[in-house]
């Protein structure tokens, strides 16, 4: 019978955080409290988990992950947008979105 630690991790997070140094690369994937502290008060987040991995691999990842966006939208005949406010908050300009989706203003938050 496996044991409990050969079980692989099935993880749900709503935050994340990059990092890098000149060698390498770690996200921090965590998870936000559904209860606030108190009024104006930031959400508490409980760090999951991190992964370290080389550089190369972070601009592998990174490109899987937007073919992958992008299959999904063409498949499902969707387009995932992103609210002002959340591009605003993650200090992404608006050209800097459409350039890296390489798209018109439909993808953009209205």
């Amino acid at each position: 019978m496996a044991e409990e630690t050969d079980k692989p991790l099935d993880i749900y997070a709503d935050a994340y955080q990059v990092s890098s140094s000149p060698y390498a690369a770690t996200i921090n994937f965590s998870l936000s409290s559904p209860l606030p502290l108190a009024p104006g008060a930031p959400p508490k987040v409980d760090h999951l988990v991190s992964i370290r991995l080389s550089l190369e691999n972070l601009k592998l990842l990174a490109f899987f992950m937007c073919r992958q966006v992008q299959q999904h939208e063409q498949n499902y005949g969707v387009d995932i947008q992103l609210p002002r406010q959340v591009l605003n908050a993650a200090q992404i300009g608006p050209e800097d979105w459409q350039a890296f989706w390489k798209r018109d203003d439909r993808s953009m938050g209205r």
